[in-house]
Parts: C-alpha cells; sequence; structure tokens
C-alpha cells in the first residue's frame, strides 16, 4: 500500500530517484502505521493488541511492553480525532518528506516539501473544521508518537507470518524499484475543426 500511495505522489516522483528510496525506507513504518489507523478507524483493536498471543510476537524486554501500549493509544486517539482522507494524506506527506532523514542527496526539496504539506494541513482544517480551534496541533501531536514503536517490533508483531525475517525495509526498497512508474493520463488528440479533402463527403 505504501509503495502504491508515494508512487501516485507527484512531488515524491520530482526527488532523485536515491532520495525517493532513502525517504521510502525511512518512512515505512510510520507510514503503514498511519495506513492502519486510518483503515481500522471503525473498529477497536486494542484487544488483539493486548492479547497474550501479540506479546509473545515481541521479544522479552519493556520496551515491547511499552510499544504494545503506545500502539493502542495511537488507535484509540486516532478514533477520537478521526481524522478525513485529506488529513490522513497530510499526516503522511509529513512523516515521509523528513529532511533529517539520514542519506539524503539534497535536503532543502524535502524540506520544502514538508512545510508545504504542514501549511496543506493547517489551511485545511482552519477551513473545514472552523469550529475546532486545537484540531491541527491535535493531529501534529499524533506524528511523535509513531516514532516510539520500532519498526521491527511491527514487522515481528504483523508481518513476519507472511515475510518471514525478511526486512520489510528493503523488501518495500526492492518493490518500489521493480514497480514501474504510473503512466501519464492519456490525452486524446483534438478534434479537427474543418473536413479535410480525404474526408469530404461524396
Amino acid at each position: 500500500m505504501a509503495v502504491r500511495w508515494v508512487r501516485c505522489l507527484a512531488p515524491f516522483q520530482a526527488l532523485a530517484h536515491n532520495d525517493q528510496l532513502v525517504l521510502l525506507r525511512a518512512a515505512w513504518k510510520d507510514l503503514f502505521l498511519l495506513h492502519l489507523a486510518q483503515w481500522s478507524a471503525p473498529w477497536d483493536l486494542g484487544p488483539l493488541l493486548a492479547a497474550p498471543n501479540a506479546r509473545a510476537r515481541l521479544p522479552p524486554d519493556p520496551l515491547a511492553d511499552l510499544e504494545l501500549n503506545t500502539l493502542q493509544e495511537i488507535l484509540c486517539r486516532f478514533r477520537q480525532i478521526a481524522p478525513d482522507g485529506s488529513e490522513c494524506g497530510c499526516m503522511k506527506a509529513i512523516v515521509l518528506f523528513s529532511p533529517d532523514t539520514p542519506g539524503l542527496s539534497e535536503t532543502q526539496p524535502v524540506e520544502m516539501l514538508q512545510d508545504q504539506a504542514q501549511c496543506i494541513l493547517a489551511d485545511y482544517v482552519r477551513t473545514r473544521y472552523t469550529r475546532q480551534p486545537t484540531r491541527f496541533g491535535r493531529l501534529l501531536l499524533l506524528l511523535p508518537s509513531l516514532r516510539a514503536v520500532r519498526a521491527r517490533s511491527i514487522e515481528l508483531l504483523l508481518f513476519r507470518d507472511t515475510v518471514g525475517d525478511v526486512s520489510v525495509a528493503t523488501l518495500l526498497h526492492d518493490m518500489y524499484r521493480m514497480q514501474p512508474a504510473p503512466a501519464p493520463p492519456f490525452h486524446p488528440p483534438p478534434v479537427p475543426t474543418s473536413t479535410n479533402e480525404h474526408c469530404a463527403s461524396p
């Protein structure tokens, strides 16, 4: 899902190809959690994350317990705020376009895109949710909590049964490199305004 989404994101496609791969590898976990929170909003996944089977998938360390609690809090807060599709798209763009990502060859275009995503989100919330003055801040405060969950924990918890011990970042990297970019939209040729001699009626 993350690969399809970034493939359709025109500003992302305008970046250097290596920077696209670097950003995707770094942001896949946060993008996945936002996708999960968005599409699971109608259901309460808390009991599943609190079940012993979920805990058994993670290593026996205190940080894993904290991560499970953080996941439950993220999903709960998401259901409470109930971001719409436009807000979710802006939030995904904000976490994707992180200029602090190590390995970027050019940070300025990425920073500009992140600033633009934040401005679009702020303008949208201000005009769409006029009676919720704190909504924009509440949406932004959701994002730092995503970083509190390790990518490896998400792999063990949700992906190990399907991809084994393969790194999801590496898997997405390879999928992105193999998947062709979307074809440009088809524009039919203009209809002639006058009939030439070959098309004239006998």
